[in-house]
């Protein structure tokens, strides 16, 4: 009867895969072994460098001046003591806002659309001869509609809207033209 298992020598290298195993149970062993005791020197370094990071930072809010916002329509007017405050400022009133009549819209999505529907002339003229411009509110939806009252019942029906929702935000943005300080709409708009 034939043996069913015969031993034979193999030589491996010591990057092969059947080692990695043992490889990894024993650096869990050194750095246990070694880095228990180095651990209170390294927590000691990060706290005396914390320590002197936050030294800085507040020397730094000390010295800071407030930020003046020149940007229409503060045009100078608003000042603001940390650069936090500044970015919060600039992300609801500058960041997405119309050049040409000075709206503020929630993202750059709703910028394109009122940029497209109010201000550019050839949609204007294509949407006279019939052709579907008017772009869903919502950037992942691709439908288009020829009247806005059709974009309207799509988002109330398909994408649940409240038939409260202030539809003219294309055309206004965020507050209504007449808070908007220094607001000219162009001839010919509403």
């Amino acid at each position: 009867m034939a043996p069913l298992y015969v031993p034979t020598k193999r030589r491996l290298a010591a990057d092969d895969p059947f080692f990695d195993l043992g490889n990894a149970e024993a650096n869990i062993c050194y750095f246990e072994k070694h880095l228990v005791r180095a651990l209170p020197d390294i927590v000691a370094r990060r706290s005396h460098m914390m320590a002197i990071v936050d030294g800085l930072l507040e020397d730094a809010g000390r010295l800071q001046h407030p930020i003046t916002c020149h940007d229409p329509p503060c045009c100078g007017s608003t000042h603001y003591p940390s650069a936090l405050a500044y970015e919060q400022h600039y992300d609801q009133v500058h960041r997405h806002s119309c050049a040409a009549c000075r709206a503020v819209f929630p993202s750059a999505h709703w910028l394109d659309l009122h940029i497209q529907e109010v201000h550019d002339a050839f949609f204007s003229a294509r949407v006279a001869r019939g052709d579907k411009l008017f772009q869903c509110f919502l950037p992942a939806c691709p439908r288009t509609f020829s009247r806005p009252l059709k974009r309207r019942l799509h988002m109330v029906d398909k994408h649940r809207f409240a038939r409260s929702f202030n539809w003219n935000l294309v055309r206004t943005g965020l507050r209504p033209a007449s808070r908007l300080p220094g607001r000219r709409l162009p001839s010919g708009t509403q």
